[in-house]
């Protein structure tokens, strides 16, 4: 497992680092804005002017009412962190299987003294490592600014359940990837697929929240559990996150597990 371990770090390392370092890098320029710019005011003028479904966003359920607390944790849900947060997960599933099948490399590999098992198990291992340094380059990003402008807004029980959270949601599409690829021999259309997953449940959930007659449609998003405003601003941990995503990821993890088992090479 060591050298699979080693192969994929030379493969994915500047990826890896380059999410990271984005996102690390978003984070810390939300926490400069927040705390230069008077955007309370520039709020109260953009609500005056929107329609009254903009209003209602702003002032409820996405911005928070345009306190520092409530846009610092916007910056958790804003659509380029959950870009950044999928491309990881998605590209790693991805190729894990179907890419290696595609490029002919698995039967190499295989052919060694290696099970299917331990080749998958090498794969989510080293997803885990990828993911949680994306992610903990973010949170610690924002616990950096935080202290460097001065912003009193989140605790550091706080940020650990943003980040457990946040892992959380990243394995669940991961989990649903790798169940894709398992079956694949194009890890193009597996991305593809990856890609729709997370872009529909990001969906779904952005228009349950925004509209109140669909707003049970909700509990079917993945992202319907990762709420940025519930563990940030209002300290609320819902018992349900760890359930849904961490179950999600389990249920798809083992049929993930079964189909590349019993599937043919190449």
């Amino acid at each position: 497992m060591r050298n699979l371990m080693a192969r994929l770090m030379r493969r994915h390392a500047v990826t890896i680092l380059a999410c990271a370092g984005v996102l690390a890098g978003f984070q810390l320029l939300m926490c400069a804005i927040v705390a230069t710019i008077d955007i309370g005011g520039a709020l109260e003028q953009l609500v005056a002017f929107a329609p009254p479904a903009i209003q209602a966003m702003i002032s409820q359920s996405v911005l928070a009412g345009g306190t520092v607390p409530g846009l610092m944790a916007f910056a958790w849900n804003h659509p380029i962190t959950h870009a950044l947060a999928m491309a990881v997960p998605i590209m790693l599933a991805a190729r894990a299987v179907a890419g290696e099948v595609e490029s002919g490399t698995i039967e190499l590999v295989l052919a060694q003294p290696i099970s299917r098992v331990t080749w998958l198990a090498a794969h989510v291992v080293f997803a885990l490592a990828a993911m949680g340094v994306v992610a903990g380059a973010g949170v610690t990003a924002t616990a950096v600014g935080q202290r460097i402008f001065d912003i009193d807004a989140f605790t550091h029980v706080r940020l650990l359940a943003l980040l457990a959270a946040f892992l959380l949601l990243q394995l669940s599409v991961f989990a649903i990837t790798l169940a894709f690829s398992a079956v694949s021999r194009e890890a193009g259309r597996v991305a593809f697929a990856g890609v729709m997953v997370a872009l529909m449940s990001y969906l779904v959930q952005a228009v349950a929240a925004l509209w109140p007659r669909v707003e049970s449609l909700g509990r079917y998003s993945l992202h319907h559990y990762y709420d940025p405003r519930a563990l940030l601003v209002e300290g609320r941990f819902d018992p349900l996150v760890v359930i849904v995503l961490l179950g999600t990821a389990v249920v798809a993890g083992a049929v993930a597990v079964h189909a590349f088992r019993s599937r043919d090479l190449p």
